[in-house]
């Protein structure tokens, strides 16, 4: 199977650490242990990581702040946010914006 690069940026409060987790093997497949680390970018304010990802594929992922489910993205509120989805297609930037953890 063919794969492309997918470009991931998250604003986030700011963690030592943070975290993307998903559904499939090249983003831990839900285990926290396995999560993909964003780099901080001190430029743009974002958290940032490029993966090569299968093509066409349908992929879900969520933030985390810390290689476990203790701190999960939160929504404004401190409620649970849905996982958010993609296909990674040729050119894919991800942009997600996190309130909380």
């Amino acid at each position: 199977m063919a794969n492309t690069k997918v470009e991931f940026l998250v604003k986030a409060p700011i963690k030592d650490e943070v975290y993307i987790v998903g559904s499939i093997k090249a983003l831990g497949e839900w285990d926290p242990a396995k999560a993909v680390k964003l780099s901080y970018c001190t430029e743009c304010g974002q958290y940032q990581a490029s993966k090569l990802l299968p093509l066409d594929t349908n992929i879900e992922f969520k933030v985390i702040a810390g290689k476990t489910w203790d701190y999960v993205e939160k929504g404004t509120w401190g409620e649970d946010v849905a996982n958010h989805a993609f296909v990674a297609t040729k050119g894919t930037k991800v942009e997600v914006e996190v309130f909380n953890f």
